[in-house]
């Protein structure tokens, strides 16, 4: 580019001679004057090309100023002590099972209390309404004791379900509790050593991940799947064998349908405990899983990064500085020509005028 902008300016310097030599025709001048106004866009053009590529350069600078932050990286993760690394991996890896075996037993613990609290209700019920004086089966008919049975019957649903969420809250505390002591935190003391872009990329990812636990250990709906969410997040549970029971359409309700709406209850409990519970341990075990694939792979970029010589390292890093001399050198070039092309394109503006004017005399 630095050629073609000479030889524009050699043919403008040319044709300025040209004009001021008296002894020249009026016919060569005015052929001249037509020369400087058709090389006068050529001018503009080298300008907004090179303006163009000034722009361009912006993207090579930014990426040879990632390759200068990458090497210093390097030499950064290549001189971090490995011991608290590896202690911290292998607890992980033993937690990434162990995480499981903690949620089955807590899920069983969960259930069983919720059941136990349901049993002492639902014997207590059964006794009161479906058994006679006498111990046999019978049935509520009367609509004054069937409205009282359904009143009481829908204040117990809705106190065991705070019961449920309770025990659910106070298990998944347990296993969040749990969690927290692997400090998944700890590797963002690692992340920093990264040059800025992988910083900024794997930063981003952990705060997300550690984000995304403490909410939904803290809270039984949110970012739930949609199964989870149906379960509890605005409807009761057991509002369908709830429903089932007292259904209207049936005159009485008798001990089969009590013993059913019993069954449906206990299934429940099973349903949505699991439900919560793997919801949290899958998230767990996924997060303890990425943990574990960034010290493994942080590991082998470090033994990577010390296997490289002072050679090989001072190598890269004159190619780096090279690299940028060469950039600097053609910014410099490209500031040149856009500066050249508008007073060349000015001046041939001026000059072409005034020389047209005169030609345009002589001519007639």
């Amino acid at each position: 580019m630095d050629d073609h902008l000479k030889s524009f300016q050699n043919i403008n310097q040319s044709v300025e001679r040209l004009l001021k030599n008296k002894h020249h025709s009026s016919e060569i001048k005015q052929s001249a004057i037509s020369l400087k106004k058709s090389v006068e866009p050529c001018f503009e053009e080298l300008r907004q090309s090179a303006a163009k590529l000034q722009i361009l350069l912006k993207v090579s600078f930014d990426d040879l100023d990632h390759a200068e932050d990458v090497w210093y990286s390097k030499l950064k993760i290549a001189g971090v002590a490995t011991d608290q690394i590896w202690e911290q991996l292998e607890q992980l890896r033993k937690q990434h099972c162990g995480i499981r075996i903690v949620g089955s037993q807590c899920k069983r613990e969960a259930i069983k209390r919720v059941q136990a609290s349901w049993k002492k209700i639902l014997e207590r019920l059964e006794t009161k309404w479906f058994v006679s004086k006498e111990g046999q089966p019978q049935k509520i008919i009367d609509k004054e004791h069937k409205n009282n049975f359904i009143k009481e019957i829908r204040t117990l649903v809705a106190s065991q379900f705070q019961e449920l969420i309770k025990i659910i809250k106070k298990t998944l505390q347990i296993i969040y509790q749990k969690l927290t002591s692997l400090h998944l935190d700890y590797i963002l003391q690692y992340v920093i050593l990264f040059d800025k872009r992988s910083r900024a990329e794997a930063s981003n990812k952990i705060n997300f991940m550690l984000n995304e636990i403490e909410a939904n250990f803290r809270s039984l709906i949110l970012n739930l799947p949609c199964k989870s969410r149906s379960l509890l997040e605005f409807d009761n549970p057991f509002k369908y064998a709830l429903n089932y029971l007292i259904d209207p359409n049936y005159n009485d309700i008798n001990l089969r349908q009590f013993c059913r709406f019993k069954k449906e209850i206990y299934a429940k409990i099973i349903e949505v405990i699991n439900t919560v519970i793997d919801d949290r341990i899958n998230l767990a075990t996924e997060s303890i899983g990425e943990v574990i694939l960034f010290y493994t792979d942080f590991l082998e970029r470090q033994d990577r990064y010390r296997q490289e010589t002072r050679q090989q390292r001072a190598a890269e890093k004159a190619w780096i500085d090279q690299q940028r001399q060469q950039l600097e050198q053609l910014c410099r070039s490209l500031e040149v020509i856009i500066a050249t092309g508008i007073s060349e394109a000015t001046g041939i503006s001026e000059a072409t005028g005034i020389s047209e004017q005169d030609a345009r005399t002589t001519v007639w």
